[in-house]
């Protein structure tokens, strides 16, 4: 039997389990895209830049489970290493897959510039070498804090033919590859968490964005401690919003005073980007702080429940309830405030952000899925829209993801044609990749584009004027404005009826930006605080002028 390294890579991706490929077709890659052609359970999806292919497969990682990643399929003259940086950065596996050419001198060396962005790079030279090494680049992507792996594979390698002297190897999906990470819990790491938080008198959980994979679990911890749970930006979907016990991104008032008197301070799941998020809160931390990956959090909650048993049960089933009970009624205080404040800010004539966040919370189905980028909507949404079910919350980490959300929506809706998924983008963003809602157009995919539109006179920002209804029209989108607070239900129900009937809605929101969010506001004073005196006056002086110059000018 005769194969073709192109029908080799098809069959190791099928092994693997790969449902979705993103790319642009070029002379380099066109074998590999025909075998794929061939294949009953992969969708290769086109796209208009290799940005928005990383930003799409970035995206299937981040809302699938059970090492399921997202993957893509590009040229290796055509690296754009923005998307790779921001996957590197968040620790979101992809395979990335490469065709090149041996007789080709592109300039530039793809292995060397994506070296320092991704965990593995590979160049494929022999014929058998092809299914191991996509098999091994899985395993890199997958394992430790994920990443991304690139794979060049030359098309004089892909168009090679040879006969197989052998069976093909078969990828091991039976494994439970849960059970792997239980077997590297430590036990006396588990022992002394247990001690800790079980002698705590006002114990506190941090969750960053691994805590996702493990909310039912989280949600038990949670209620046996009696303990608040916090949130880093990425961490926004791992404890439910609804859950009494919920206090919120870690710098907004609600879970600053969640944390005022915490004697023993849990993290799950995070990393080094939900660390920083973590310094921004500027709360008084305890000097009792564990770490825990959400797989150990099964034998942890079993530890307690055996202390708990053989202590003087009535007694702290009692001052549990006890404290559960005050815990959620200070958070729950602090948030109806944190509400009311919102909503009473005057926004002039524009769309109040938490007004529109309460209405698209009330039109959206419980297990929406919400898709930010990288700008002030993002933390908007984190602290002003409840998500209550994992991984319902996806945004990026780094300035590597400008032009994300409408990729992402895309990519997200592929693999879950049953959710709604909706888009907070902002007006640049649409820019940079609004052209790819022809995807969703074309796949009829029925995704929900909410525009933040910030282009107005007298702004730092000023884009000009976009007829962003001209451009929904001319990709076949639904448009529906929302100008002021007034009717937002109504539009909304307009725009998610229409997506429901397949069509891509862009909705364009005339967003006041005039109060920042408490984690702008955070990360503003971090910022001007790690600048020279001189620096932070300069920025102050030219903030006043400008605030004078926009007054003059209105």
């Amino acid at each position: 039997m005769n194969k073709s390294g192109s029908q080799l890579v098809r069959y190791a991706l099928e092994q693997l389990n790969i449902q979705h490929t993103f790319g642009v077709l070029g002379a380099h890659n066109r074998d590999l895209y025909n075998a794929l052609n061939e294949s009953t359970s992969i969708s290769i999806h086109l796209v208009n830049q290799e940005l928005s292919a990383a930003f799409m497969a970035d995206a299937i990682s981040r809302t699938t489970q059970n090492n399921s990643i997202g993957a893509m399929l590009i040229s290796a003259d055509a690296i754009i290493s923005q998307g790779i940086a921001e996957a590197f950065i968040s620790g979101v596996p992809l395979l990335i897959i490469a065709g090149s050419s041996d007789h080709q001198n592109y300039g530039i060396d793809s292995q060397q510039l994506l070296q320092p962005l991704t965990k593995a790079c590979f160049k494929i030279t022999e014929h058998e070498e092809i299914i191991s090494t996509i098999f091994t680049a899985h395993q890199m992507a997958v394992s430790g804090k994920p990443g991304p792996v690139f794979i060049d594979i030359p098309i004089e390698l892909q168009m090679q033919d040879e006969e197989l002297v052998q069976p093909l190897p078969v990828h091991l999906h039976a494994v439970n590859e849960g059970s792997l990470d239980q077997e590297h819990i430590d036990p006396k790491h588990i022992d002394h968490s247990a001690q800790q938080l079980f002698s705590a008198e006002h114990p506190a959980i941090y969750c960053g964005w691994k805590a996702t994979s493990a909310q039912p679990e989280l949600i038990a911890l949670a209620e046996f401690l009696s303990a608040p749970v916090c949130n880093s930006l990425q961490g926004t979907s791992a404890f439910p919003a609804k859950h009494p016990l919920h206090a919120g991104l870690i710098v907004t008032p609600s879970a600053k005073r969640a944390l005022k008197d915490c004697d023993a301070l849990l993290l799950v799941g995070t990393a080094s980007h939900d660390g920083i998020d973590l310094d921004y809160a500027e709360a008084d931390l305890p000097d009792n702080i564990m770490q825990l990956e959400p797989e150990a959090i099964k034998a942890l909650l079993s530890k307690l429940q055996e202390m708990h048993a053989n202590a003087n049960t009535n007694k702290e089933t009692n001052d549990n309830k006890d404290r559960a009970t005050a815990v959620a009624k200070t958070i729950a205080k602090y948030k109806n405030e944190q509400k009311e404040d919102w909503l009473e800010h005057n926004s002039k004539g524009r769309v109040n952000p938490a007004v529109f966040f309460d209405a698209l919370a009330n039109a959206t189905n419980n297990d929406a899925i919400v898709v930010t980028g990288h700008g002030n909507h993002r933390t908007l949404a984190a602290e002003l829209l409840p998500i209550n079910n994992p991984r319902g919350f996806i945004c990026p980490t780094s300035f590597n993801a400008a032009g994300y959300c409408v990729p992402a929506v895309n990519a997200i809706k592929l693999a879950n044609p049953n959710q709604q998924v909706v888009g907070i983008v902002g007006d640049g963003a649409m820019i940079i990749n609004g052209l790819e809602a022809l995807t969703a157009a074309r796949e009829k995919l029925g995704t929900i584009y909410c525009l933040f539109n910030n282009s107005q006179p007298n702004t730092e920002k000023n884009l000009g004027h976009i007829h962003w209804d001209a451009f929904a029209d001319a990709l076949e989108c639904g448009y529906f404005p929302i100008a002021n607070n007034n009717g937002i239900d109504t539009i909304l129900r307009r725009a998610l009826e229409t997506a429901a009937q397949g069509q891509p809605v862009i909705i364009d929101v005339s967003i006041d930006y005039s109060r920042k969010s408490y984690y702008a506001q955070s990360e503003e004073k971090a910022a001007h605080e790690r600048l020279p005196s001189r620096d932070t006056l300069e920025i102050v002086k030219r903030a006043i002028v400008r605030k004078i110059m926009g007054a003059r000018a209105n």
